[in-house]
């Protein structure tokens, strides 16, 4: 396969910001709770006339706009997502729609937190090969939309965003080098939304209120996310050949800086080479890390020649990780 890497980023996050203390105001929380168990200080929330495509649509008009090319250009279009705009069709359609990239083709994955670290693997299978010269990949959630604002263990940790990259084929001392996914689905109902698929309808006899709003086992995430973390770090510095002592920057999924820091300790990294933004935007699931990634390279964090990792864990479960020369 010929080398394939990202020729351009971008990130939108919603103007309206959220901060703890105004979570303080509606839930029995504070600002000094939710900032020392997660490092969160504040959050995104889209208006409720924006959808998970319009996020994603600007995110992806950054990145083809750095990359160089038009809505016309594009081959592909992966978005990665968990709070779709609609059960059906896919949010990646809508998104190809709105943006005009009408010679793609487009579908979404939902892997939920690691969405996008999945979805960059299998872009970058397909971006240089016959056809596909151009793969639009992003990451886009409203998860404001799908949380009980009444349940003070999940609604104050997430906010709304959108990532994207353009993969293309690139010179052989760059690239995607590879990449390291793992499932569990024995651990699906840790995170999940227990209504609104076909195994409880909503309504049905089976569908309690509540049961359509993202739902959370925190204890057992804290004990995955611990350990899936470094392993995906590990694993894919394995599968590339490469080592610890290499890495110059690791892009974690920032749903908790806590997670983060143990996770670091774990592959004794310091923390100079995490980069981490959830203070601002709080954890955006599948939009995570793009967000992050362009970020870090907006700061001039990510240089060239720079062993970059990408790493991700989420519901599922789903775990995972890219590696990169930049």
């Amino acid at each position: 396969m010929a080398p394939v890497g990202i020729v351009g980023l971008g990130a939108y996050v919603p103007p309206k910001v959220m901060t703890n203390d105004d979570w303080a105001e509606i839930v029995d929380t504070s600002d000094e709770w939710i900032t020392a168990k997660t490092g969160i200080k504040e959050r995104r929330i889209a208006t409720d006339d924006d959808c998970t495509s319009d996020l994603a649509v600007i995110a992806c008009e950054q990145a083809m706009e750095e990359a160089g090319i038009g809505p016309g250009d594009v081959d592909m279009l992966i978005l990665a997502t968990s709070s779709p705009d609609v059960p059906l069709s896919s949010t990646a359609g809508i998104t190809q729609h709105k943006l005009g990239c009408h010679k793609a083709s487009a579908f979404d994955i939902n892997a939920v937190c690691a969405g996008w670290v999945h979805a960059l693997d299998v872009g970058a299978r397909f971006a240089g090969t016959t056809g596909y010269n151009n793969v639009l990949v992003v990451g886009s959630e409203v998860y404001s939309r799908i949380l009980n604002w009444g349940d003070r263990t999940t609604c104050v940790l997430f906010g709304d965003g959108a990532g994207a990259a353009v993969l293309q084929e690139v010179g052989e001392s760059r690239g995607l080098l590879g990449s390291w996914m793992m499932s569990d689905g024995g651990g699906a109902g840790v995170i999940e939304i227990p209504a609104g698929g076909v195994r409880t309808p909503i309504p049905s006899e089976g569908f309690d209120e509540g049961d359509q709003y993202f739902h959370m086992d925190g204890r057992a995430v804290w004990r995955f996310a611990i350990e899936a973390f470094p392993q995906s770090v590990r694993g894919v510095l394995e599968r590339v050949g490469r080592n610890l002592s290499e890495v110059d920057l690791v892009i974690p999924h920032q749903a908790n800086l806590r997670i983060i820091e143990a996770g670091m300790a774990d592959l004794g990294l310091p923390m100079e080479k995490a980069f981490t933004n959830l203070q601002k935007y709080g954890n955006t699931a599948g939009a995570s890390v793009p967000i992050a990634l362009c970020e870090a390279h907006d700061e001039g964090l990510v240089k060239p020649g720079d062993l970059v990792v990408t790493a991700a864990f989420g519901g599922g479960l789903a775990w995972g990780a890219n590696a990169m020369i930049w």
